[in-house]
């Protein structure tokens, strides 16, 4: 029992005495495992921005091959170099191209701003391709274009308006050229009521490489009943402030236009032809009168009127006094 006592004290005594140097000793100890640690090299991937700069002589040229907003670099270095370094902070290369016919541009290890003591080990791509073709840019229209039928009963007013009426297009000569309209995208009509509806539309997108100078247009819709025409015939001519001996002819034909249902519901008798009379003085003994349509409804416009005047025969002056 005295043995077993013995033992736990003198292990207690090692765990308690000298723990300065003991702390010491371990604090030493992890810190030579970091030192060599993040001394360790390692690899990682990092994104680059790339910044395009055409030479001089592709002024007036479009590149038509696509090149990437940014190249992946594998950089070798300390485990601690490449930890401190934030891919954000990494400033773009630029790519600064002599003429138009450098159709290839090989990436340099050196080109790359990189802390001290990190290297690139690959860029992926290597390299990037250029092809240059002529520019051009001209107005064309713009075609609206609608989806599906308008609701029963309506019918356009007018044709679609747009603003602006043309866009300009930019981009290859050959593609430009070939271009007759720029197009909006589809407008579903199948639920539009009677007015005036006007919408912002985007444009259907440009072909590759070639852009608009504007990206929505402002189109303007006009929706009204459907019209219909009618003939109204025969209307009884009937003459207004004067009874006069007779009128030649004694009825009319008119046609009329307006909204469908109310075209074809009008009862003719509710529609008077009259050729007004007050006031008409003439030597004459007959004089010629326009006719005219009373009692349309609102919305009904008189396209035509058959004879479009009439003869009237006055009435006699009375015999002088003797």
């Amino acid at each position: 029992m005295k043995a077993l006592v013995d033992a736990l004290t003198a292990l207690r005594l090692f765990f308690t005495s000298n723990l300065g140097l003991k702390a010491s000793a371990v604090g030493i100890a992890i810190l030579m495992f970091s030192l060599v640690h993040g001394a360790e090299d390692m690899e990682r991937n990092v994104y680059v921005g790339v910044v395009v700069r055409p030479p001089a002589d592709a002024a007036e040229m479009i590149l038509v091959t696509e090149t990437p907003d940014r190249v992946r670099e594998r950089l070798k270095g300390s485990r601690a170099r490449l930890n401190a370094i934030r891919q954000e902070n990494l400033p773009p290369v630029d790519v600064k191209l002599k003429t138009r016919d450098e159709s290839r541009y090989y990436f340099e290890k050196e080109m790359f701003d990189l802390p001290t003591g990190v290297s690139v080990v690959q860029v992926v791509p290597p390299s990037l391709t250029f092809k240059w073709v002529s520019r051009a840019a001209r107005e064309l229209p713009v075609e609206v274009l609608l989806d599906g039928e308008l609701p029963g009963g309506l019918e356009w007013s007018g044709e679609p308006e747009v603003f602006p009426t043309r866009v300009e297009v930019d981009g290859p000569r050959d593609v430009v050229n070939s271009m007759r309209t720029v197009r909006s995208m589809e407008i579903d009509v199948t639920e539009l009521g009677e007015g005036v509806v006007q919408r912002e539309i985007p444009l259907v997108g440009p072909p590759a490489n070639t852009s608009f100078d504007a990206q929505t247009v402002l189109v303007t819709l006009r929706v009204q009943p459907k019209m219909h025409e009618r003939v109204l015939s025969p209307l009884r001519v009937d003459a207004e402030g004067v009874v006069p001996r007779a009128l030649r002819p004694r009825a009319v034909t008119a046609r009329i236009r307006g909204p469908e249902g109310i075209v074809r519901e009008l009862n003719p008798a509710s529609v008077l032809a009259i050729v007004n009379l007050t006031g008409t003085v003439s030597e004459k003994t007959s004089v010629s009168v326009p006719v005219e349509l009373r009692g349309l409804p609102d919305g009904v416009e008189v396209l035509e009127i058959k004879p479009d005047s009439v003869t009237v025969l006055l009435p006699e002056p009375p015999a002088p006094a003797p």
